[in-house]
């Protein structure tokens, strides 16, 4: 679409009046404005509109009209910031991490289809790609992240936040390492953003590194390294401190099992990935790992990995979160991302269905009512989607009870 008249497109002395915003890199700097932020005088609106039509620079007009650059010099972040979607948070170590990441379990289908939904979020805008060796499409996460950079030359590897994970057979100090190049490899990067234990339970392996499986067809437990995590932190403290790892943390871990890690810790965990949703809040979790200075990160956010077994009440069926979402004009998902986020955390929603990928990208903030709404929905429910003891042969959570 070409650029249209200065005056169709700010037709007021202040940005305000867009009801909208937009973002842009040019020359390395990141510049926003958004009505949550701060106002620029028509003057400056004209000079910088001057600069991005020289610079061939288009306007993208999106859903609630905020004004998105996409342009040759910079970088596309994607929807503007009015919808919280470039929202980061600080780990403890000073890292930034984007606060909306793209989950890429899953994403089963035809071989390739990794590859289309993550070339897909990364054209609209998500910079933080949630990886694990498990998943065992790392290949086409690197490709597609490679195809992109070569064809978006203005966004660089150190742009783009990846996350992967060692799996529960890789334990042993010298696998950790192992598992961590084997990602490093199938990503094509040679460095990882965030590096997490999946799951606080080691199992044995196979001389060619496959988890060893018992007679009864579950994991063979490594009792030594599920009971004492030491060996296995002190391989991912290493990796932390070469620099190949900008930050370490864990997914799966309960209170106990974090207050275990803390003693030990020499560099102290900056994450832990855990099952959030309003079936599942996981409020106790959540507030002791902001009193340790550990930030959660929600998979499963939309609560779409299985019903509730007992009641067969589903997130998405729920009557009181549809209305939520029919209040705020947005859809669910939306509305369940922006709970999360107002909640302190990062989000990872997960699709491959392109629509999705984007509406997902496209979170609004929530109303004090709206929120409370959400938190009402989720008071005294824990309902877990994701437990893998039939395949583990252990149980995480034992004598837990759904509510």
């Amino acid at each position: 679409m070409g650029l249209p008249p200065l005056g169709l497109i700010m037709p007021c002395p202040w940005i305000r009046a867009l009801r909208g915003s937009f973002s842009f890199v040019r020359f390395g700097t990141t510049f926003s404005s958004s009505p949550h932020a701060h106002t620029l005088p028509f003057a400056s609106i004209y000079r910088l509109s001057l600069a991005l039509v020289r610079n061939s620079l288009s306007l993208t007009l999106h859903t609630y009209l905020p004004i998105t650059l996409t342009h040759i010099m910079g970088e596309y972040l994607g929807p503007s910031p009015t919808t919280m979607a470039s929202k980061t948070y600080t780990l403890n170590n000073g890292v930034k991490i984007p606060a909306v990441g793209f989950g890429t379990f899953a994403n089963e289908g035809a071989k390739g289809e990794t590859y289309r939904a993550v070339t897909k979020a990364l054209e609209v805008g998500y910079r933080h790609l949630d990886c694990a060796w498990f998943y065992l499409n790392e290949d086409e996460v690197g490709d597609a992240i490679q195809d992109f950079l070569a064809k978006n030359p203005n966004v660089k590897r150190k742009d783009i936040f990846i996350c992967t994970k060692v799996w529960n057979h890789l334990h042993e100090p010298e696998d950790v390492k192992w598992s961590f190049q084997n990602s490093c490899d199938k990503l094509k990067v040679d460095y990882i953003d965030l590096f997490l234990v999946h799951w606080p339970i080691a199992a044995q392996k196979n001389p060619d590194r496959t988890v060893k499986i018992g007679l009864d067809g579950k994991y063979v437990i490594n009792k030594e390294l599920t009971e004492n995590p030491e060996p296995t932190w002190r391989a991912m403290e290493e990796l932390a401190d070469s620099g190949k790892a900008r930050a370490i943390g864990v997914s799966n871990w309960t209170i106990p099992r974090l207050e275990q890690l803390l003693k030990i810790a020499h560099i102290k965990p900056t994450v832990n990935q855990i099952e959030i949703h309003p079936f599942l809040p996981n409020s106790e979790l959540i507030e002791f790992c902001f009193k340790n200075d550990i930030l959660p990160a929600a998979y499963s956010p939309l609560g779409s990995q299985n019903q509730v077994p007992s009641t067969g009440e589903t997130v998405r069926e729920n009557a009181a979160l549809i209305a939520v979402a029919k209040h705020s004009g947005h859809n669910l998902a939306q509305v369940l991302l922006a709970w999360g986020l107002r909640r302190g955390y990062i989000v990872l929603p997960k699709s491959s269905t392109p629509s999705r990928i984007e509406s997902n990208f496209q979170v609004p903030e929530l109303t004090d009512e709206e929120f409370a709404a959400i938190e009402d929905v989720a008071k005294g429910r824990h309902v877990r989607f994701v437990n893998m003891k039939d395949t583990f042969g252990y149980d995480l959570w034992p004598g837990e009870k759904e509510q």
